[in-house]
């Protein structure tokens, strides 16, 4: 048997945001097509304190022969079988045990101030030797915390320890935006972004419940993000550099041209160069076919100076390929690469 399972779709109204009530339809519609009859949203189903559900009972009568299992996020705590009245929703708003085919399914709904562990203890009997999966909804501890930026704190925590003492067969967690796999842990991510921040193809996912496979299958869903950020140094090429990584950063969205009317990218470029209306002009071209985020702006250089210095252009470029070439292994709370690079061409420059 194959389950299919999602999260964090954060539905609002469908006049709000079609395109997150869109990429839950594609999920429903590709699981009918392939006979998955279960679908599992690991919460945050609904966005904020949304009350209204009446779009998504229609959007489930759609889909009788689907069983939706839905757990509450820390978003959407208050829904239960009051609010939601299709027949084909199951809201978990205690752990519960489920078996579908040969595996079991241990469903931890959030709870405030509480961790899985606890929230989850009094059905540890229900596991014993049996193959099972963990269905929850908050923030996995695997040494560094996977931040979620829309969301500080945190949010009914899973360790690595528990992990190991529970010893569920695979771990299936919502809260995480961004598509995580690790330790047979799996974030499914949103599977559609809720802005800027999160970027590019979305997901869901298919357990299969006899071999334990996960299988990622794509979504495209009707506005696909992407936040392109240019760090520049100054040189007598910097325009046909900077061409070159529009086109190889493009090449990396793997987006065929039928879905290029759905890419919104925003663009900053930051650093120094030689001719700053030049390097504008490079990023309005190389980008023209894609919407940009800010519409009445276009790339952003507001952070973009100029130098015609050759020697401090020549210390820059290679401080620049040293902090490439070094290996990063940034902890929470540290900067990424990018903003060492900016900080590291302050100090060159004198600013």
């Amino acid at each position: 048997m194959k389950i299919a399972i999602t999260a964090d779709v954060h539905l609002a109204g469908k006049e709000e945001s079609p395109q997150r009530h869109n990429a839950l339809k594609h999920i429903l519609e590709a699981a009918g097509s392939q006979g998955i009859a279960n679908v599992l949203i690991a919460g945050d189903l609904f966005h904020k304190n949304f009350q209204n559900y009446s779009e998504f009972d229609r959007l489930c009568s759609e889909f009788p022969e689907l069983s939706l299992h839905i757990i509450p996020g820390n978003h959407d705590a208050a829904i239960s079988s009051k609010s939601i009245t299709s027949k084909n929703a199951i809201i978990y708003t205690e752990p519960a045990w489920v078996e579908f085919g040969s595996a079991g399914c241990l469903f931890i709904p959030y709870k405030e101030k509480a961790t899985m562990y606890e929230h989850a203890s009094g059905m540890l009997g229900e596991v014993q030797g049996k193959n099972w999966i963990l269905v929850g909804h908050g923030d996995y501890y695997h040494g560094l915390k996977e931040v979620n930026p829309l969301e500080k704190g945190t949010y009914m925590p899973l360790s690595r320890e528990n992990v190991a003492t529970l010893r569920p067969w695979k771990v299936f967690l919502g809260h995480i935006h961004k598509p995580l796999d690790r330790d047979n842990v799996y974030y499914c991510g949103s599977p559609c972004g809720l802005d800027i921040n999160e970027t590019g193809k979305r997901r869901f996912l298919v357990f299969d419940t006899e071999s334990g496979e996960v299988e990622s299958q794509q979504i495209i869903p009707d506005v696909i993000y992407f936040s392109e950020n240019f760090v520049l140094v100054p040189s007598e090429n910097e325009t046909d550099a900077l061409q070159e990584q529009i086109k190889a950063r493009i090449s990396a969205w793997d987006i065929g041209p039928e879905d290029k009317n759905k890419v919104v990218v925003r663009v900053v470029a930051s650093g120094y160069c030689m001719d700053k209306t030049a390097v504008l002009k490079a990023l309005e071209s190389g980008f023209s076919d894609y919407s940009f985020y800010y519409k009445d702006e276009g790339p952003i250089v507001d952070g973009l100076s100029t130098s015609a210095d050759p020697q401090l252009g020549s210390v820059a470029r290679r401080t620049m390929q040293l902090i490439d070439e070094a290996e990063w292994n940034l902890a929470d709370g540290e900067p990424d690469k990018e903003k060492v690079k900016i900080e590291a061409l302050k100090t060159i420059y004198g600013v």
